[in-house]
């Protein structure tokens, strides 16, 4: 035997509290008791005497972008920003610091503009302070609304003609183009930076998987390949499994393909032969990414009915109805599942329709899912329950988006972020973080189910009644995370003959105070059999 876990609290997620678990090769041999496991250790075996300590699943994530996590670490960063001029201060700071190549773009990223006096978006001129020599992008924390300085806007090939469907380029008093970029649009501009090489992409998967696995995570859903990833296909699986030769990955990644438009659908997923769920045991094709709308901080997420601080406006669909069936409809017909980004009412409400359609044509065992997933009601949950569809939640968005709902979606705010209720209908809720967008530890992020604290700061739980229990909020992370990508019989809980993946915490998380269970450390972090992280 390889390794045993013996003296510990050992959550299967399966029914079942153990002491002890062994591990074999990739695989658990046995979960059981200390005297039934230590049994089949030999002189061979590694002990680990885990003294109480408590044993889970590994943690999945089950929307990120796992890339951008680690270009993040290396380009300009804006989070926390609380002005235009603070924007052009880090940016100018960041050209003086680092060794531009001639073509290099200058990425800022996580700006929020609603934290400015006034909250003002950063324009082509605030973009262009920062540098004239190198294309600008400024990305907005959400990811869908940002600026471009005018040798980015050039190199895309934007001009006050340019039309994107499902995008805005805004314009100023004189009728030319003032830098600012809204959804596809922005998607378009970010995909005219040059692409990540292969060789970049093993040193940010092998660099990021480790700080992940020192947070407990095992894998990874994550949308890289596409417009914002600016990763191709061949390249990632290239780079994984080069990786994976001299054992060098920490997660396992289920990636998302973006693709807003069938010419994109037809000539990069269709030419290569996987489809969902297929793959090695550390790369398999996840989900199609869909975006149907935008952000609620930019006002963007569509709605049913006005925002209700800005009447008229209902936000921005990416997708007519029609154009929607069609892409969704694509994916069904070729077995790839559909994650669709859908923050509003409106885009959650097209999208189940879409798949209400597809369903009745052609009846599948797709998950099709619904990223975020932040304001609905009943009746539309309960309608993405009867077509066996799945949710993609971000706890972590409750501390920073809590001030909002009620500004903008005034009574709706009630059943705004309603995990409880999804769960109860029958929602699969898988547990994500919309990393960068949040901090990506499963901790903080099973802290803001359980608690869910108007801030940071505030304790003050926000919606109360759609808190989750620890064992709900940790399944979100686990069992539910595998349902979502079919790996139920690989991942999720801890049994004979599954993978060994696993998280070791200090204490139990099931016992703990609840608002002590953020303050919980990952002591040991194991995938595959191979321990990624040991503290």
């Amino acid at each position: 035997m390889d390794t045993i876990f013996y003296n510990g609290v050992v959550h299967t997620m399966a029914g079942r509290t153990v002491s002890a678990l062994a591990v074999q090769g990739a695989r658990i041999a046995m979960v059981g008791s200390n005297e039934a496991v230590l049994a089949l250790a030999d002189e061979n075996t590694r002990r680990i005497d885990l003294k109480g300590r408590c044993v889970l699943p590994g943690f999945v994530d089950t929307h990120m972008h796992m890339l951008m996590v680690g270009e993040g670490l290396q380009q300009l960063d804006l989070r926390g920003v609380k002005s235009l001029e603070e924007i052009v201060e880090r940016g100018r700071a960041y050209v003086a610091t680092h060794d531009l190549a001639e073509d290099e773009w200058i990425i800022g990223y996580g700006f929020d503009h609603n934290l400015f006096d006034p909250p003002v978006l950063p324009d082509g001129k605030t973009a262009e302070a920062i540098s004239t020599d190198h294309p600008v992008i400024l990305d907005r924390i959400c990811g869908h609304v940002g600026a471009g300085n005018p040798k980015a806007l050039s190199l895309a090939g934007y001009d006050e003609t340019t039309v994107i469907p499902g995008g805005q380029l805004d314009k100023g008093e004189d009728g030319k183009l003032n830098g600012v970029i809204w959804e596809s649009a922005l998607d378009q501009l970010k995909q005219a930076r040059p692409r990540l090489t292969q060789a970049q992409i093993e040193h940010l998967v092998e660099e990021t998987g480790k700080v992940f696995a020192a947070a407990g995570l095992t894998a990874v859903h994550s949308d890289d390949v596409g417009p914002q990833g600016g990763v191709d296909w061949a390249d990632l699986k290239a780079a994984f499994e080069a990786l994976e030769g001299r054992d060098a990955l920490s997660v396992r990644l289920w990636q998302e393909w973006e693709a807003a438009r069938p010419e994109v659908f037809q000539k990069e997923l269709l030419s290569q032969p996987l489809r969902s769920f297929q793959g090695s045991d550390w790369l398999k094709v996840g989900n199609v990414k869909l975006i149907a709308d935008g952000s609620l901080g930019a006002r963007t997420a569509l709605l049913r009915a006005d925002y209700s601080d800005d009447p008229g406006n209902r936000g921005i669909a990416v997708y007519t109805q029609e154009a929607l069936d069609e892409m969704v409809a694509l994916c069904h017909d070729n077995d790839l599942q559909v994650s669709c980004h859908a923050i509003g009412d409106g885009a959650t409400a097209s999208f189940v329709e879409a798949v209400r359609k597809v369903q009745a044509r052609d009846p599948k065992p797709l998950c099709h899912r619904v990223v975020h997933c932040q304001f609905g009601d009943k009746a539309l949950y309960e309608d993405m329950a009867a077509l066996g569809m799945g949710a993609d939640v971000q706890p972590a968005f409750i501390p920073s988006d809590a001030p909002l709902p009620p500004s903008r979606m005034g009574e709706r705010t009630a059943e705004s972020y309603a995990w409880k209720t999804l769960m109860d209908l029958g929602v699969l809720v898988g547990g994500g973080s919309d990393c960068p967008v949040e901090d990506f530890s499963p901790l903080w992020g099973i802290h803001c189910a359980v608690n869910r604290p108007t801030s940071p700061e505030d304790d003050t739980p926000f919606l109360p009644d759609q808190a989750l229990t620890p064992q709900e909020a940790v399944a979100i992370y686990t069992v539910n995370a595998a349902k979502l990508v079919h790996a139920e019989t690989d991942l999720g809980t801890l049994e004979a003959g599954k993978l060994a993946d696993l998280v070791v915490l200090d204490r139990d998380l099931f016992t703990v105070p609840h608002r002590e269970i953020k303050d919980l450390t990952v002591c040991l972090t194991m995938a595959g059999g191979r321990i990624t992280y040991e503290a």
